[in-house]
């Protein structure tokens, strides 16, 4: 699987987080053209705020004893990864991240109109190159595809 058939399928996992009750987010492991690993937002299923898609690919690559093969791979997000996630994913190994939807225009889809968008204006990319190896991180790509599990969602 290439790059942009990695997205696109990263676009239709959130979209299955979505109808499972979910934020509309995933997160996959590409090694090689393979995927990997796959995850979904899991917030609301685990009741667990930090169930993010990333930490939760994150998790089931270190329950199955695979979490070495972050630092050859490329982890693959449906929208850009929050703070916490870009953390949890360096410490893990990750050196590579790809995202479709920005998280400036999730902010904006996630806040009604005329109200103050809400989250983070440091980007992943910005947070990636501050590490030490860095972490590249690249996007957004597709965005107007990646937006498509958010529509109706937020507000």
């Amino acid at each position: 699987m290439d790059l942009d058939a990695a997205l696109l399928h990263s676009f239709d996992l959130a979209a299955a987080a979505r109808a499972n009750g979910d934020h509309p987010f995933s997160a996959l492991l590409l090694v090689d053209g393979e995927v990997v690993a796959t995850a979904l937002n899991r917030v609301h299923s685990d009741r667990d705020l930090t169930a993010h898609a990333e930490t939760e690919l994150v998790r089931v690559l270190e329950r199955d004893g695979r979490l070495d093969l972050l630092a050859g791979g490329t982890v693959v997000a449906s929208t850009e990864p929050c703070p916490m996630c870009v953390g949890a994913m360096f410490w893990a190994g990750a050196r590579h991240v790809v995202f479709g939807l920005s998280a400036a225009r999730l902010n904006g889809m996630t806040s009604a109109p005329g109200a103050p968008t809400h989250g983070f204006e440091i980007t992943a990319t910005e947070i990636g190159a501050r590490a030490t190896p860095p972490m590249v991180v690249d996007g957004p790509y597709h965005e107007d595809q990646a937006a498509v599990p958010h529509a109706g969602f937020w507000v």
